[in-house]
């Protein structure tokens, strides 16, 4: 029972002031079950404060300035009572003590007396209401009663009033009880999708002898199967083995049930309860979105195992068209079977990218997206390189170099994007735990392996060797793109303008159409500008040519005693040597590794800026990974950290010189295929038009004296492309093998190659940057893409609906992707829907394919009322900063939970 001082209480009643026209105080004290008797004989015995009472009366005393009776309303004396108080005693105050509950006045002798008396309820119940907080204790009474085994701890009572601190009702009392023994600690726990949670975890995890023993405990057996009847429709036994899967499978059925055409659920009919869909759909939806553990959320992951593998629900959803199944976010083998049958549709050659595209644009802001978002990522990788092959059905039949050039810098780059990031997707995605999948991405990325090697690479390198053979021949390299050797004293000038400061970053083996995301992140920059143009490396395409042509020279040649370049006579191996061929036009020059720069502190860095016109950056994540056997496959994943490196080295620069202008480039590119090559695509020593020893050879190059080189014949023709060599120095022949063949050589790797003609060797990226200043007219800021309601009407009549929405404009340049939250609140700001995401990231220019589908569920345990208002939320998820609030009716009634039935 709550302790409390009823006698200190009481007192203060009595000590208050009186009213200017009442002579005297009475006092009606009602405890109904006379647990406070014996308190209440002491009082008349002994007074307050122990001063004495004779015959049940206190004299006045101290600051009691009128005696006090102390009277017992029993029954068969209530006249004697009545004529007590209303004629006998006038001057006294009264303590009238009755055993009996406040309110009853019909045919109560002392009705008079109770209108015009002061009320003290001191049974248990009522302080037990007061303890709780709860007003109108007479529409709690019975709940509370019945209930007196659950408060008689006092912890077990903060913790209701915690959840349920203004309980107006028995339906509030049972829910709190409810929420409380699973578990809620505050007044958003206290709701069906809670309980009905905590239920369900407890049956996965301790089994229904621990939840029959629970309920017992606090006797709330029947309580809790009444519940789960009147808020979810689930009649079934809560306490028996299959407890569980009958449960899960009718919550869950019944959920799905509200996303699915008519018929998908045939044979499963005795599972769905469609008048309980929004509730069970609601609940699902709650539970998800506050797995705020990793914990919970494997909880319900398992739950829905459960009953897809008991219903069948997998090879089901496999047979359903893909529009059936994009807004069915309760099952987590929704993801699998749609998955799974697109990726056999593209393994099969099949032109599905409209609705691979669809799905994965729908699916990333519903549930169980993240467990298998590296199978989406491959998927949207898939879809794009079968969307270039569709665009490029006739094959690749430009004649002139400069064409093929132009069109791989604009357009044909885009390929070797979608293979890279396939290539990543699919290395994340064998880490992923997902039987279902494992086959059919092993299909999809043979496929897709297919597609980029045979097809791509053989055919558009084979345009640009035929368009290109003859020039390069002629003078090693074609005419119109910018050469790679010109590039301190033609291109750079052109990127430089007049700043004081120039920045060189040059990162070994950067591919074009990775530094185009390096320059896609660098202008996402408040107020950064950035240029991206291209130039053809000197061949052979590697590190010990292209880092001396990116040096000022008059001359590079090969030196005498090995394979190493020489500019103007000067060695430029290492990273000193490059520093001296510097000081020679600009004696303030630096050449460092970005690894020392980035170490140094930031004094060091400004003035290492300041004092130096020029420095060079020398960069090393790509090639140092690729070159590796035991790492060439992790060469995507290294590309993906040197777009961030990169653009983080080129921010500290801009910080470390405001006015600095930064230069990104690279000495090569590279190729890589997943696949090694087949045998017939390697060639060996027999193959190789030379007598000598070659002074380079590598996978992809070949260069020998001018008197070493055989004649070649017409076959060896079709084999190689001849390069002239001009730019060495005299006396030298170059060779490389066309399209992706390899020369077959010991050691070294295979996956990973550059020194050759390709597209993909050869074209050498060139990023200008840097950072305006705030209000200055090159400065533009960057901004979020942002939703906006598309939907004209702005009435709910049913607690499942959508909201249509338009991202305004595409994500490029400064306009930035944003992931946001949509949620229904009223105007105190209490959410009443669950929380969808939405992303803001289509990149598309066409309208239509920027419209977002948002799916609610309102809280089914709300009232609302038309008279609203109510409020659509925009908030981003990130910051929690709200965007907008759109104005919206709610006229919705959740009759069957209203009250709970009680």
């Amino acid at each position: 029972m709550p302790k409390i001082d009823v006698e200190e209480q009481l007192k203060l009643r009595f000590l208050q002031p009186l009213s200017s026209c009442a002579p005297r105080r009475v006092v009606v004290w009602h405890d109904a079950d006379g647990e406070f008797a014996p308190e209440f004989e002491r009082l008349a015995a002994e007074g307050f404060d122990g001063v004495g009472a004779d015959a049940g009366v206190m004299s006045a005393h101290g600051d009691f300035e009128r005696p006090v009776r102390f009277v017992e309303a029993c029954e068969g004396r209530m006249f004697a009572v009545k004529k007590l108080i209303n004629r006998d005693d006038l001057a006294s105050d009264i303590l009238l003590y009755r055993r009996c509950p406040r309110g009853r006045l019909e045919g109560d002798w002392l009705a008079d007396v109770e209108l015009y008396a002061d009320q003290f309820q001191a049974d248990y119940l009522s302080l037990l209401a007061d303890q709780l907080g709860i007003e109108n204790i007479d529409a709690v009474r019975e709940s509370l009663r019945e209930h007196k085994t659950f408060f008689d701890a006092k912890t077990r009572c903060a913790k209701f009033a915690a959840c349920v601190p203004h309980a107006s009702g028995a339906s509030d009392i049972e829910l709190g009880i409810l929420t409380v023994i699973f578990g809620g600690k505050e007044p958003g726990d206290a709701r069906p999708a809670f309980v009905l949670r905590g239920c369900m975890t407890m049956l996965l995890h301790e089994g229904p002898e621990a939840l029959a023993e629970l309920a017992d405990k606090y006797c709330v057996r029947d309580a809790l199967s009444a519940f789960i009847v009147r808020c979810y429709g689930f009649d079934g036994p809560l306490y028996e083995r299959d407890s569980l899967l009958m449960l899960a499978s009718h919550v869950l059925l019944t959920a799905a049930s509200t996303a699915l055409p008519e018929g998908a659920l045939k044979g499963l009919e005795s599972y769905v309860a469609p008048a309980y869909g929004p509730y069970c759909l609601e609940a699902v939806r709650t539970w998800d979105q506050a797995a705020d553990t990793q914990a919970s959320s494997e909880d319900l992951f398992e739950i829905c195992r459960l009953v897809e593998d008991a219903r069948g629900l997998f090879a089901r959803f496999e047979t359903l068209p893909i529009d059936a199944l994009a807004s069915l976010d309760v099952f987590p083998c929704v993801n699998e079977a749609v998955l799974s049958q697109l990726f056999s549709s593209f393994a099969q050659g099949a032109d599905r990218v409209e609705d691979a595209r669809a799905f994965v644009a729908r699916r990333c802001d519903l549930s169980w997206y993240r467990r298998v978002e590296s199978y989406f990522d491959l998927l949207a990788a898939v879809a794009d390189m079968c969307a270039f092959r569709q665009a490029h059905a006739g094959g690749f039949h430009l004649a002139q170099p400069q064409q093929v050039w132009d069109a791989y810098t604009s357009d044909w780059y885009a390929m070797d994007a979608a293979y890279r990031h396939m290539c990543t997707a699919y290395l994340r995605a064998r880490s992923v735990e997902c039987d279902a999948l494992e086959e059919p991405a092993r299909s999809v990325a043979d496929w897709a392996e297919n597609l980029y090697s045979n097809w791509f690479l053989a055919d558009a390198n084979a345009c640009w060797a035929a368009a290109a053979q003859g020039e390069w021949a002629d003078c090693g390299y074609i005419e119109g793109p910018s050469r790679q050797d010109e590039f301190y004293w033609h291109m750079l000038p052109t990127f430089v303008g007049s700043a004081k400061t120039t920045v060189v970053i040059v990162s070994d083996a950067l591919r074009y159409e990775v530094a185009r995301d390096v320059a896609a992140l660098l202008e996402r920059e408040r107020g950064g500008n950035v240029k991206v143009s291209s130039m053809q490396a000197v061949f052979p395409s590697i590190t010990e040519v292209g880092m001396p042509a990116l040096l000022p020279h008059q001359a590079l040649e090969l030196a005498a005693d090995g394979p190493f370049v020489l500019a103007d006579g000067m060695p430029t191996a290492t990273t000193p040597q490059r520093e001296a061929v510097l000081a020679h036009v600009e004696p303030t020059a630096r050449a460092l590794r970005s690894s020392a720069y980035l170490n140094m502190a930031g004094t060091e860095r400004k003035v290492l800026l300041k004092d130096s016109r020029l420095v060079y950056l020398y960069h090393n994540k790509i090639d140092a990974t690729g070159e590796k056997a035991a790492t060439q496959d992790d060469v995507f994943d290294a590309c993906a950290d040197t777009v961030e490196e990169l653009a983080t080295l080129a921010r500290r620069v801009c910080t470390d010189a405001p006015g600095a202008r930064v230069v990104i480039t690279a000495d090569h590119g590279f190729i890589y295929t997943r696949r090694e090559l087949n045998e017939c695509q390697m060639l060996g020593k027999p193959d190789l038009p030379v007598l000598d020893a070659p002074v380079m050879h590598g996978k992809r190059h070949l260069v020998v004296p001018n008197e070493a080189v055989l004649k070649l014949s017409d076959e060896a023709c079709g084999v190689f492309v001849n390069v002239d060599m001009g730019r060495l120095g005299a006396g030298f022949e170059g060779f490389a093998p066309r399209e992706n063949v390899h020369f077959k050589r010991p050691g070294g790797t295979n996956n990973y190659v550059h020194g050759g003609m390709s597209l993909q060797e050869l074209c050498v990226p060139v990023i200008g940057f840097w950072r305006a200043r705030s209000g200055s007219k090159d400065f533009v800021d960057t901004r979020a893409a942002t939703l906006r309601v598309l939907s004209e009407g702005r009435r709910v009549t049913n607690s499942l609906f959508s909201v249509n929405l338009i991202q305004e404009e595409p994500v490029q340049g400064k306009v930035l992707p944003c992931e946001y939250e949509l949620v229904f609140t009223d105007a105190s700001g209490n959410e009443v829907s669950d929380t969808v995401k939405a992303h803001a990231n289509k990149t598309s220019v066409n309208s239509q394919e920027r419209v977002v589908h948002a799916k609610f569920a309102l809280h089914a345990a709300d009232g609302f009322s038309a008279k609203g208002p109510y409020y659509l939320v925009c908030r981003e998820r990130e910051t929690g900063k709200i965007v907008w609030r759109e104005t919206y009716t709610i006229a919705v009634s959740f009759a069957p939970v209203a009250d709970f039935g009680f």
